[in-house]
């Protein structure tokens, strides 16, 4: 008997709206890190919550605990759910890092990075589980 498995990709949808505030969230912290929380329901992007990056620092970002609290309560009060962490590389692939990845809070929330390394911007949307990273589909409409 041969049994199969199947891993489902995840597909995340955001609109474009969402989409061009996430990017002009990091286009506006260059030559810094940005960062943020990404909310909705299932695999809806429905808001997006821009945090400040405490460091001033192009490799690296820190949002007080406090901060991220308060913010979480918010989406939580629009009964939405935290879907990713986001956060910007401005010279470097949209690629997690093993200092990302060390770092990730929650299997549960996805991580968004987007690179400003290329002429256009380059987002990316991982599922994180055990320090290893897993690509999923965006659709942007």
């Amino acid at each position: 008997m041969v049994i199969s498995k199947i891993i489902m990709e995840k597909v995340i949808t955001l609109s474009k709206d969402i989409y061009q505030k996430v990017i002009a969230e990091g286009e506006n912290n260059l030559p810094y890190e940005a960062c943020g929380l990404i909310a909705g329901y299932h695999h809806q992007v429905t808001s997006f919550w821009p945090l400040q990056n405490q460091l001033n620092s192009s490799t690296r970002f820190f949002v007080h605990k406090q901060k991220v609290i308060e913010t979480v309560k918010c989406i939580e009060n629009r009964k939405e759910q935290v879907l990713a962490v986001f956060h910007t590389h401005p010279s470097t692939k949209p690629v997690p890092s093993p200092y990302d990845l060390s770092h990730h809070p929650d299997d549960q929330v996805g991580m968004v990075i987007v690179s400003y390394k290329y002429s256009l911007p380059q987002i990316k949307w991982y599922q994180i589980k055990n320090k290893i990273y897993k690509e999923c589909t965006i659709i942007i409409n």
